[in-house]
This record gives C-alpha cells, structure tokens and sequence, in this order.
C-alpha cells in the first residue's frame, strides 16, 4: 500500500506549500498531493478551495478588502469570500499561507505567515520531485468552465513546458467531475493514470453500484473512495475491474483509540493508497507490516 500526502504533510505544515510537499517526501510519502484553482490571468496556484480566507492571510491585506463577495458555486451553493477567480497571479504573490485549522494543528499554525502560495509550474519546477509522483486535483472544473476558465488546457500548458520527464517524475490526475477526469485523460493524455474521485455525495443513486462501476471502469484508470463509503465488498468490485483504488483521508486527529488502530483500518481495508496529513506515522506502520 502506497502512502499518500495529502496536500503535502499538512499536519505539519500549512497545506498545499512548497515546504509541506517537500515535508511529506521527507517523511517518506510515495507521493504528494495537491490541489489546482484559476487566478483571474488563467495561472492555476495551488490551493485547496478558490474561497482564499481559510489557508491565506488575505484578511489581513486592506487593498483587497472591497473584493469579498458571496458566490453560488455551481449555481446553488453560497459561499462567502475572496475568490482566487478575482485575483491576478501578482497580487496573489503577495499573500502568505495559513494554516486551515489552527485549533487542532497549533504545531503548523506557528509557520503561518511563512510560504508563499505557489503555481503548478513551480511544483513542477522543484528540486524535491525528481523520481516522485505527483497526485493533481482539478478543482471544481466544471464550475470554473462555465465562467470561462479552461483549466485542463492550461495545465495542459504547463506540463508540457516542463522537464518532469527527463527528472523521472510521475503524474496522477484526478477530479471529483468524471467528466473532468475524462476530459483529463483526452487532452493530456501520455502514460499516467486518472482517478475519479467519489464522496458521500457522489455516489450512484438511479444506477446499481456494479453499473456505476462497469461506467468509470470504461473512461478512467481508477477511483478514489471517501473512507466513510468502503466497505471490502467495494474494494473487491473495484478491483474485479481492474480499477485502481485509493482513499481519503486518514488524519490522526479523528483517532479515537489509539494511533495505530486507526490508521489500522485504512490499512486493512487494502487498497492501493491512502491519503493522510501525517505521512510519516502511515509511512512507519507500512514499513513494519512489510
């Protein structure tokens, strides 16, 4: 079993920074994860969500103060802030990360204020990822390409710009969108995989899970489960149909016994990766099971 990070080692550091990936590595993730949204010149920065407030400082910038808004992600759903959408990559520059949730990672909330937020081009570009993997996340796409953005085309743009092949580096893509995930494997296309990511609210409800399954199994190269939805009996459908199987997210905040036993149970469940903030406690019990 593969040992993810999770937009980095973000139980240590804030998410989605250069100095987070470059953690999880250290800690002996097989690889890091990270998450794409839009600037408003079509530069895609590395963050989990557009909405800026919860993992940079940009409340504490007054000259971007008249830009919070409410916005209905996908029509329906308000949500209230500063939108990267809204942003040129320069005055992006000038923000710092913060850490997400402070009152349970204070470890990490002490680097707040220190990393910048970076683009795909300068993961791409780092030192650190030679003989890596990278996990890419498009987010939101659909969303995004309805207000003009197309955000495949520019990742597109930059992977081909960069020298990720000759340094050994190995890419994954996924989305929340199959479509995207499709649209994905269509326009970038080359040997890597694509993963179809499935939360609560992603899953089948007018088709059986064996046809949902046989659906994903036809266009993309694997799915990647929310934990609450695994059972054994879904793992074995998946891998029946030669899909590869990942799962989100274990954070040792959430154990409510020891350590151990709860990351435990993502081991158990067998799947070929799992995603964790504390790369290196997943990492250290993987290796002693080998």
């Amino acid at each position: 079993m593969k040992v993810f990070g999770h937009r980095g080692a973000c139980g240590y550091r804030p998410e989605n920074t250069l100095e987070s990936f470059e953690l999880a590595f250290q800690q002996g993730a097989t690889a890091i994860e990270c998450d794409l949204v839009p600037t408003k010149d079509h530069r895609l920065i590395i963050r989990h969500e557009n909405e800026l407030s919860h993992t940079t400082d940009i409340q504490s910038h007054p000259q971007f103060a008249d830009r919070f808004k409410e916005v209905l992600m996908y029509g329906h759903w308000p949500v209230s802030g500063w939108f990267s959408e809204d942003f040129t990559w320069a005055e992006i520059k000038e923000l710092r990360a913060i850490e997400r949730i402070p009152d349970e990672r204070p470890g990490s909330a002490k680097f707040d204020g220190q990393f910048g937020i970076p683009t795909i081009e300068e993961l791409l570009a780092a030192d650190f990822i030679a003989g890596k993997t990278l996990i890419i996340e498009v987010k939101h796409g659909s969303h995004f390409a309805q207000l003009g953005f197309d955000m495949v085309g520019d990742l597109k743009l930059a992977i081909d710009s960069s020298d990720y092949k000759s340094r050994g580096v190995e890419l994954v893509f996924e989305s929340f969108n199959l479509e995207v995930t499709v649209d994905l494997k269509q326009r970038i296309a080359g040997d890597h995989k694509y993963i179809f990511l499935v939360d609560t609210w992603g899953m089948p409800t007018e088709i059986s899970i064996d046809d949902f399954l046989d659906d994903v199994a036809s266009k993309v190269d694997g799915i990647s489960f929310n934990f609450d939805l695994l059972t054994p009996d879904l793992v074995k459908a998946a891998r029946d149909r030669n899909l590869v199987i990942y799962t989100w997210t274990a954070q040792v905040e959430k154990a409510e016994n020891s350590v151990e036993e709860y990351l435990m149970q993502f081991v158990n469940m067998g799947v070929d990766g799992v995603f964790t903030d504390q790369p290196d406690l997943l990492a250290e019990l993987v290796a002693g099971l080998a």
